[in-house]
């Protein structure tokens, strides 16, 4: 981390100095990692300004504050940079979140949907009643009980094929 002063007008004194030092380690620990901090003090007649550009490796921060005393302009120049980092923070933290819910509501949409259905006979069938049934019914899908072993069936049909679905329990 490099924390660059330049005084235009201005001598810095070095209890200035370290309080931007403390003020940028609680800037760091918000950022997690801190490049390049540059603090510009300029005094015209009454007019104490402090400009803090605060560069990263993807972001960059700025503010410039007036007042008639430097170490007020300075704290408010860091408040406005602090308030920026947590806009930021606040505003990739939403992105995040609203990617999550689009990628869970993807994901809902692909599951299947289930429907109950009563698609069954309650009398015995042959193989050939069931698929007249099957017909009559105009389903794709007909569940029905064997007259010989009372087995459970399953005729369904694809396209012109039927399909006989037979458990082995």
């Amino acid at each position: 981390m490099k924390i660059k002063f330049i005084g235009r007008r201005y001598e810095i004194p070095e209890t200035l100095k370290k309080r931007v030092e403390r003020r940028v380690s609680k800037l760091q620990k918000l950022l997690g990692e801190v490049l390049n901090v540059e603090v510009v003090c300029s005094l015209e007649k009454y007019r104490h300004t402090a400009e803090v550009m605060v560069k990263g490796g993807i972001f960059e921060f700025r503010a410039k504050e007036t007042t008639n005393n430097m170490l007020t302009s300075l704290n408010s120049a860091f408040d406005i940079v602090e308030n920026q980092v947590k806009r930021g923070k606040d505003k990739r933290r939403d992105k995040k979140k609203a990617k999550l819910t689009e990628t869970r509501s993807q994901s809902e949409s692909i599951a299947p949907r289930i429907r109950y259905s009563k698609d069954y006979s309650d009398k015995p069938l042959t193989l050939e009643e069931a698929i007249i049934e099957l017909e009559s019914l105009k389903k794709d899908v007909l569940v029905y009980r064997t007259p010989s072993d009372n087995k459970i069936n399953v005729v369904y049909k694809k396209g012109d094929v039927y399909f006989l679905v037979e458990p082995e329990w």
